[in-house]
């Protein structure tokens, strides 16, 4: 079984690649993205972004960075 997994880095020197921010069944909406991390709808800036990760970029929020990704249940990288 695969998940969705959304991923954060904080920009600081001692961070594991792979903070588990939320995780979903099947691929979250921009709208379920924007949600978790407290993003505002009506702001175009946040919108962008909530789209961004969706497609699988890596986005910096603040000072964190995340990132969306498909992985198998249970199998490390």
């Amino acid at each position: 079984m695969k998940i969705w997994c959304l991923f954060s880095i904080d920009n600081a020197y001692d961070q594991p690649e792979n903070n588990l921010v939320a995780f979903w069944l099947n691929k979250p909406s921009c709208v379920d993205i924007a949600g978790i991390l407290r993003l505002n709808q009506d702001d175009k800036r946040d919108r962008d972004n909530a789209g961004k990760i969706w497609r699988g970029l890596v986005i910096r929020i603040g000072e964190t960075d995340y990132r969306l990704e498909e992985i198998k249940e249970g199998v490390g990288r």
